[in-house]
């Protein structure tokens, strides 16, 4: 019995007093992605308190972005981001499997699907863009997070097309983006 009773303090001892993992890998996919609809799927490393992350994906542009271009309501823009590419390079201000802030620099790389319902044909082209992000981790439970992200990025077209027709559609040269990732993360 006193063996017994050693032992199982010894072995809570040294639960409780183990530290946080210095390192992590999680897989997340951005939420908002699958609503509108097209699908996100990312892959992250946190070492200490850096982080990269690399993910790609797909979705509708929503149509309230594309209402603000000016020749809109001539045309009805309708656009596909068929592919998105996104390398994210982070700060997490308290580590790896811990709630906290996030802060860093994101590129992304795109191929858009331009059509319009007042005009025939479509046009391609791939705009780059690149700025910084910023977000909170928050976890439910020990593996299970919640990452609400922002980002202000620098935007370019690298390749193709932004007219149909003759019409153009601008693409913003400085612009914000959000998103919510839902992912889970293990300790290493």
């Amino acid at each position: 019995m006193k063996r017994t009773l050693i032992l199982s303090l010894t072995l809570a001892a040294a639960a409780f007093g183990q530290d946080t993992p210095k390192a992590s890998i999680a897989v997340e996919g951005d939420a908002l992605a699958y609503g509108l609809p097209g699908y996100s799927g990312v892959v992250n490393l946190t070492v200490r308190k850096f982080q990269v992350a690399f993910g790609q994906g797909r979705y509708e542009v929503p149509g309230f972005l594309l209402k603000g271009d000016d020749n809109y309501d001539a045309v009805h823009w309708k656009a596909t981001s068929t592919s998105v590419q996104v390398l994210r390079t982070t700060y997490r201000f308290n580590g790896p499997m811990k709630n906290g802030p996030a802060l860093g620099a994101i590129f992304m790389n795109q191929n858009w699907r331009l059509r319009a319902e007042k005009l025939s044909g479509e046009t391609k082209f791939r705009p780059l863009s690149f700025g910084i992000t910023g977000g909170y981790y928050h976890h439910i439970g020990k593996h299970f997070y919640l990452y609400p992200t922002a980002a202000f990025t620098r935007n370019w077209v690298q390749s193709g097309s932004t007219s149909l027709q003759g019409t153009k559609y601008d693409v913003a040269k400085w612009g914000p983006n959000a998103s919510l990732h839902i992912g889970w993360e293990w300790g290493l």
